[in-house]
Formats: structure tokens, C-alpha cells, sequence
């Protein structure tokens, strides 16, 4: 199952008008998953970075274990000008995924293997 083009565009306005703000929380969604999201700053090594927050992602009771979620991190990944990070992952079955990616995981909350970067 393919991340639908209204997810994608709604994740490249984000991203656009994220550049205008310091800080923007948005939802975005389609028939099969909605996710929130926000541009946060946060600290990484001793540097106050801008970063990409996944906080929610809901894939609704029809659509799960089909790989939307997996692909709508992979795809922020490529493209987010942010790294990435997911907040409170209490889901079993993506903490795997995100360990077996190389996430960083610190507490309940994910950080794209770059996101930690010197």
C-alpha cells in the first residue's frame, strides 16, 4: 500500500510553511491515517536545533499492519528539512521497526539516526 499523494502534499506544505514560523503544529491526514505533527527546536548535543516532531499517528483499524506508517517515516526521512524525530512510541510493533532502523531511543521517544549527529 503506497503513502497517498494528499499525505505527501500535505507533508511538503508543512514543510513550507514551517520556514515562516518558529514554531507550527499542524494535523494532516487521508482515508487511511491521520498524524500530528510539529517544527519544535530542541536541544542536541549542546546545539538548539529546529527538528521535525511526529507526536501522533493514528493509521485507522483497516489500514494497519500494511506499511503506511513505515513509509510515511521513511518518507519524512527523505525529505523532512528537519531531522525527525517520534514522540512517545508506546507501540510495540514500531518501537521494533524503529530499533531495527538504528533509531536512538531515549525514554519513550525516537530520534532519527541522524538527528543526533556532532
Amino acid at each position: 500500500m503506497e503513502l497517498s499523494e494528499q499525505i505527501k502534499s500535505s507533508l511538503i506544505e508543512f514543510w513550507s510553511e514551517s520556514q515562516k514560523v518558529r514554531v507550527l503544529r499542524w494535523w494532516i491526514g487521508d482515508e487511511r491515517m491521520q498524524v500530528y505533527l510539529r517544527k519544535s527546536l530542541k536541544n542536541y548535543n549542546h546545539k538548539l536545533q529546529q527538528c521535525l516532531d511526529i507526536a501522533t499517528i493514528e493509521v485507522y483499524p483497516e489500514y494497519q499492519f500494511q506499511g503506511l506508517c513505515k513509509q510515511f517515516l521513511q518518507y519524512c526521512l527523505e525529505h523532512s528539512p528537519y531531522p525527525v524525530r517520534v514522540e512517545n512510541c508506546y507501540n510495540p510493533s514500531l518501537q521494533i521497526h524503529l530499533n531495527n532502523q538504528s533509531w536512538i531511543q531515549v525514554d519513550f521517544d525516537y530520534y532519527a539516526p541522524d538527528s543526533l549527529r556532532n
